[in-house]
């Protein structure tokens, strides 16, 4: 028998709850007035049913499980009610840190600050004692607590990753169905994700088994060469499958799912799939972007639709085949749909080259194409570029000339065929040139550096150069987007939802 769907709340800050379509939605903090403040989120159906609570950021270094219950907090159920505490640890995650700051060993580690003692939890630490209040609160059913590991268990790693830990065997069943859903699709054995149990002693979710009944889980994914895109979907795949068994849930398409329809932010979607480069790029364009709701998306929320819920996407630098391969032909042509119905691009360098004219794996979104391409490796330098008007209008610059890292991004001109496209205009020349492996460094003078154009009913910009990487150019990211989503310059008062 469940659980009644009732909420306790003494130590918290209740906001007000709305109901839309017979769902309850309300949010609060944990451990207000504290470094460890942070939000949780609950959606009640008002149906009786499961009552699941899915927390994630236990550890600052794991962010799949952080950005991933960011999403799940978007989420509604047709039955019971899902609660999301999607940063339990802020200071170890504004640290990207394991442990809380200025904690060693055990010490610091919050996951291992919930130990039962005679059948019950006494929690340990500065920021224990309230989030275990706040569980003890919601009467969970479930308790899944979302992690990362640093290798693939399935492969001989000593570490957890890429698997599910469940603390019951009377839990089997239900690790085994998300097993087969997270599964689905990963071809490579020494990837899949394979089941544990016995949770670690002090973990939150060994606790809630221990001392509540609740049915308790751990979801590690594997850091090592997969994008975080990938991680986070894994996340949610593996909760949306405990979803559908509970019947909370019609159908596992929920995990498609990454963006509150009512975020009155600029939504933006980065590409860090197959082509792309790494983590720290992505943290880099993530730190341009004030004010945006910002999510990383891979190849397959690409294929599935997910970009319907942005506003705009950004391809960055990396490999423009690379990341055409990627995303395969289906994707290819759900990115120019969405542009075409309404939605920005950006591009840049290897995000420029993807959205050229003249390669067989093209975007076609610009009558641009790329030329001089058997020297495309021609090197890496500061460049000086010059603005037109119009690019003093979108990047609100002082000076009409200036310097711009350039790391082999495309060399563009008009293409042959413009196929009823307006021709692209451009926003800034290059002026000097740069020429290793065989270039010519005067072929890159006077051709244009940054573009923008439309393609059906959305905008798109296109940088060959890479101002994200180029001292005091980090606003034009920014001026970018303001300019490809027709929202007013930076600098004006943006909503900003919860975090």
């Amino acid at each position: 028998m469940f659980r009644p769907l009732i909420l306790v709340i003494l130590w918290a800050v209740l906001l007000p709850g709305t109901s839309v379509l017979g769902h309850v939605v309300q949010q609060g903090i944990v451990g207000e007035g504290t470094p460890f403040a942070t939000r949780w989120y609950s959606h009640d159906s008002e149906v009786d049913g499961p009552t699941v609570l899915i927390v994630g950021g236990m550890h600052g270094d794991e962010p799949a499980g952080h950005r991933a219950a960011s999403q799940i907090a978007t989420w509604s159920v047709d039955r019971g009610r899902i609660i999301v505490v999607p940063a339990a640890n802020p200071p170890a995650l504004a640290d990207r840190t394991r442990r809380i700051p200025g904690l060693e060993e055990d010490a610091g580690d919050l996951n291992r600050h919930f130990p039962v003692i005679d059948g019950t939890v006494t929690p340990t630490g500065p920021a224990a004692p309230s989030l275990w209040s706040f569980v003890v609160s919601v009467e969970p059913d479930v308790v899944i607590d979302l992690h990362e590991g640093y290798g693939f268990r399935a492969a001989g790693s000593k570490s957890v990753g890429s698997s599910i830990i469940t603390h019951r065997r009377a839990d089997d069943a239900a690790q085994a169905s998300m097993l087969e859903a997270v599964n689905t699709g990963i071809e490579d054995p020494e990837r899949r994700f394979v089941p544990l149990r016995t949770i670690v002693a002090g973990s939150l979710a060994r606790g809630a088994a221990v001392s509540l009944d609740a049915e308790g889980h751990i979801f590690e994914t594997t850091t090592a060469k997969q994008p975080l895109s990938r991680r986070c979907r894994q996340h949610r795949t593996m909760v949306a499958a405990r979803l559908v068994a509970l019947d909370m849930i019609e159908d596992a398409s929920i995990v498609n799912q990454m963006v509150c329809p009512d975020d009155a932010r600029p939504t933006i979607a980065i590409y860090d799939g197959g082509g792309a480069g790494g983590a720290s790029q992505g943290r880099r364009f993530e730190a341009q972007l004030p004010g945006c709701r910002v999510d990383r998306i891979g190849p397959a929320d690409i294929r599935a639709g997910c970009l319907g819920q942005f506003d705009a996407v950004i391809f960055p630098g990396g490999s423009g085949s690379g990341q055409a391969k990627a995303i395969q032909q289906s994707g290819r042509d759900s990115v120019r749909s969405f542009v075409k119905d309404g939605g920005a691009y950006i591009g840049v360098c290897a995000g420029a080259y993807l959205a050229l004219d003249n390669y067989s794996w093209s975007l076609q979104l610009l009558a641009l194409d790329s030329f001089d391409r058997e020297h495309w490796r021609r090197g890496r330098a500061m460049l000086r570029i010059d603005l037109t008007e119009s690019g003093h209008e979108v990047f609100d610059a002082g000076d009409s000339t200036l310097d711009i890292s350039f790391r082999q991004g495309p060399l563009m001109r008009s293409s042959v065929e413009l196929d009823g496209r307006e021709e692209a205009e451009v926003l800034a020349w290059f002026r000097t040139g740069v020429g290793e492996n065989g270039a010519d460094p005067q072929v890159m003078v006077d051709t244009p550096a940054i573009v923008r154009g439309r393609f059906g009913s959305g905008r798109v910009l296109l940088f060959s150069p890479h101002p994200e990487k180029t001292d005091g150019l980090e606003s034009w990211l920014r001026s970018a987007l303001d300019w490809s989503i027709e929202r007013e310059p930076v600098g004006r008062e943006i909503p900003v939802a919860s975090p």
